[in-house]
């Protein structure tokens, strides 16, 4: 045997272990917490781009319904159409177009909401300063009775000037209010366009 081993008894060795399980649990229940914390963000976050996802999906299909409405009737008709929303509103849909530059919307489109340069509906124009008739405040229906205002405009541009035969039809539509995402508010609005008529 070997005189100079030195040997520790196990209760010394059982004293200086103590404690350190339940710092180890500190610390794996501090990383826990930072995980889960982590994919809680993800969560909310993914809620939410559900959501705007859903929205942008009725904004599309109101435009739809708008371009459908309108393209339906005869390219030289001028006659109002009415639509009725999920609140039992009625709105007139107005189908007359003007040749390009020279309608109400100024010098980038036909008659109703102005455009932009690039033929998209101009959403820093005041909804009440687009023409009657261009423009609604359409109320969808959503789960759970939950209902939705959506701002749709749209403008006609009569695209053969002699006998009105065919017409461009630009339709834009967005949920009346703003979505909020990391403290910055913004809405990008579906837009359509379609030719009717004969060319």
């Amino acid at each position: 045997m070997n005189p100079n081993l030195i040997t520790r008894s196990p209760q010394k060795r059982k004293g200086t272990q103590c404690g350190s399980m339940l710092l180890e649990l500190l610390i794996a229940i501090v990383v826990l917490a930072i995980g889960m914390g982590g994919l809680l963000v993800l969560l909310v976050s993914a809620a939410s781009t559900n959501n705007r996802s859903g929205n942008d999906t009725s904004s599309t299909m109101i435009a739809e319904h708008i371009i459908e409405q309108i393209s339906s009737q005869p390219a030289n008709s001028s006659a109002a159409l009415s639509i009725q929303d999920c609140a039992l509103t009625t709105w007139n849909v107005s189908t007359a177009g003007a040749a390009n530059g020279s309608g109400t919307s100024g010098s980038y489109g036909g008659d109703g909401a102005k455009l932009t340069s690039e033929g998209i509906v101009d959403w820093t124009q005041d909804y009440a300063n687009v023409p009657a008739g261009y423009a609604l405040k359409y109320v969808a229906c959503g789960a759970g009775g939950r209902q939705i205002t959506y701002d749709v405009r749209w403008n006609v541009i009569a695209l053969n000037s002699t006998n009105n035969s065919s017409r461009m039809i630009i339709v834009s539509a967005r949920p009346a209010t703003a979505t909020e995402v990391g403290g910055l508010r913004y809405i990008i609005p579906a837009n359509l366009r379609t030719i009717g008529g004969v060319l």
